[in-house]
């Protein structure tokens, strides 16, 4: 395929690239830097005479290229513009092609500039904010099968960072000219997407711009939480925007999360339609109560040694082929506890827990099989938990299922549904369409404490102090935490930091709620003491005398609690104890 320039010559594009990348660094020793120079016009004439034909059609889109200002750039490039967003590479978003310091590979990118940001935030908080915007909007588009790694090796780090989705080419590859121009059709839709979609207000608010800086990309995942709220709510089911955003960060901490509460709260259909609202491929697992082991899940080998795969097995092979990385598989364990989950799970759990990303900033762990259980030839032998996979377990807690050992608690954020509004019929009667996000949107950004201190140490570091003070008062009774739901504590409140759902105090109570209650059981007198100093962290305003009142006391002044449903919860803790044991599932 040939595009053909305004003077009716065929004009090939990949072999315009493939001149620049063989061609750059020797031609720009050859005479001074002029516009009459021939680097000069291949890079900021022909390359644009050529892409002008494929975005004729769209009034809003310029092409311009350059290499340099004054002087030979290391990094020439081709920028497509939509001229409401932006009419310069140094703010907004725009696609461009960058070529790499070295001429080796060329990108085809969706990227955001920085010099703007850079001269109004400072380096350092003019980064956080690019990469702020580049996981906004791709937990907002679907990638199209562009890259997301990062790993891009431009030499320009700015550009590497600034990088929202992109394709790399080598001279080899630009063989195939249709393939080439379909390729930028593919990132002008996506462009074309973000313009509709998070540029401009959402058909509710109207058509005039609310993201003219990105210090407004908040506001897109805000909205894609809005959405999904809507589509569920179509569908005759209600959860509050608090609740749908504590579950979306509770999956993005971890992916594997414990719905628990009344029968008939909706906790199954909650994972089945949030998953329809963005896309996700949904599958339903019923617990067993004989289940003593994990060969329903992972497989085991008959009398004939053939192994039979288990039904997490399957879902897991099948979302690891390379096809379906980008979707998000949703994994519900349908009352999970009516057998011991530390049986049946034991080593699903412990394999997630060897989580780390690669050189390629995708998420692997070890292998759920040793290698001596198979030979290579098996299809399951070198299966991992691949990063688009999630659990998430039902349970209805009353005397017939199992209690949760601490093991399993301290891997999980564990989400109670037990408020029923009967009276609320308000449901969203206007038609709403599903989301098609990738996987990125729920992937988990930080497995290591060390990601979230390179995130933002400062914030990082006003949490743990809040986590070191509820945990010291955990300890007189032996029931601190260890790291593990120390971290997992700041991944959450980070990961709300980041997309700036909840306000603060509002996501630190539902920690609390999940992380630190779930685990305090007994009746010792120790237990006692433990929940009345929870509930004076809880609500600071007051300070309980630890008398035969203190039921009431704290009941009264209930609506003074700075972390409100934790109070709550620690109250009905408390009147547990009163008739002798103290239990979160009570």
């Amino acid at each position: 395929m040939k595009t053909i320039d305004k003077a009716g010559v065929k004009v090939n594009i990949t072999e315009i690239f493939k001149e620049i990348l063989n061609n750059y660094l020797d031609n720009t020793k050859q005479g001074k830097f002029n516009k009459n120079h021939p680097m000069f016009q291949m890079v900021n004439y022909k390359t644009v005479e050529a892409i002008n034909p494929i975005i004729s059609d769209n009034d809003k889109l310029s092409a311009k290229g350059s290499c340099g200002a004054g002087g030979w750039t290391r990094y020439p490039w081709v920028a497509i513009y939509n001229t409401e967003i932006t009419k310069t590479i140094q703010k907004g978003i725009y696609i461009v092609y960058l070529f790499s310091e070295d001429m080796e590979r060329v990108y085809l990118t969706l990227n955001q500039g920085c010099t703007k940001l850079k001269s109004d935030l400072g380096v350092k908080t003019a980064k956080e904010s690019m990469i702020e915007t580049r996981e906004n909007i791709r937990n907002t588009i679907g990638n199209r099968n562009f890259e997301t790694d990062n790993d891009l090796k431009v030499g320009n780090v700015d550009y590497e960072v600034g990088t929202i989705f992109y394709k790399e080419y080598k001279v080899d590859d630009l063989t195939n000219e249709e393939a080439f121009v379909q390729d930028l059709n593919n990132m002008i839709q996506i462009y074309n997407e973000y313009y509709n979609k998070m540029f401009l207000k959402n058909e509710d608010m109207g058509n005039e711009a609310i993201m003219k800086s990105e210090a407004n990309s908040k506001l897109s995942m805000k909205s894609v939480i809005e959405n999904i709220q809507k589509y569920i709510n179509n569908k005759g089911f209600i959860y509050s925007y608090e609740e749908l955003s504590n579950f979306y960060l509770s999956l993005k901490t971890k992916p594997f999360v414990i719905l628990a509460g009344i029968s008939g709260t909706g906790k199954s259909k909650l994972v089945k339609l949030f998953s329809e609202a963005i896309n996700g491929v949904y599958n339903l697992i019923s617990v067993k109560p004989d289940w003593n082991d994990s060969t329903e899940l992972l497989g085991y080998k008959n009398i004939n040694d053939k192994f039979i795969a288990g039904k997490l097995s399957k879902i897991i092979l099948e979302a690891s082929k390379k096809e379906n990385l980008k979707k998000s598989y949703f994994i519900c364990l349908d009352e999970m506890n009516l057998a011991r989950v530390e049986y049946y799970l034991s080593e699903y759990l412990s394999v997630i827990e060897s989580r780390k990303f690669d050189e390629n900033n995708c998420i692997k762990t070890d292998k759920i099989f040793s290698n001596e259980y198979f030979d290579k030839s098996n299809e399951y032998s070198c299966l991992e938990i691949p990063e688009n996979v999630y659990i998430i377990g039902t349970v209805n807690m009353d005397d017939t299922t199992f209690a949760f050992s601490r093991k399993v608690l301290d891997r999980a954020n564990t989400i109670e549904f037990s408020d029923v509004h009967l009276e609320n019929l308000d449901f969203y009667d206007n038609k709403v369409e599903s989301i098609e996000l990738s996987n990125d949107f729920l992937k988990s950004k930080f497995i290591n404490i060390k990601d979230a201190l390179k995130e933002n140490k400062e914030y990082v570091t006003e949490i743990n102090k809040k986590i070191i003070k509820i945990n010291n008062i955990l300890t007189a009774g032996n029931k601190q935490f260890g790291y593990r739901v120390r971290d997992e504590i700041i991944f959450y409140m980070l990961q709300n930091k980041i997309n700036g759902l909840l306000d603060g105090d509002v996501a630190f109570d539902f920690q609390i709620m999940q992380k630190v209650l779930p685990t305090i059981t007994g009746s010792e007198a120790v237990i006692k003491d433990i929940l009345i100093q929870l509930y004076e962290y809880c609500n600071p305003n007051i300070e309980i005398d630890n008398t035969d009142d203190y039921i009431k006391e704290a009941t009264d002044n209930l609506e003074t609690a700075l972390y409100t449903n934790s109070a709550k919860k620690i109250l009905t803790m408390l009147r547990g104890y009163e008739d002798g044991f103290v239990s979160y599932w009570a």
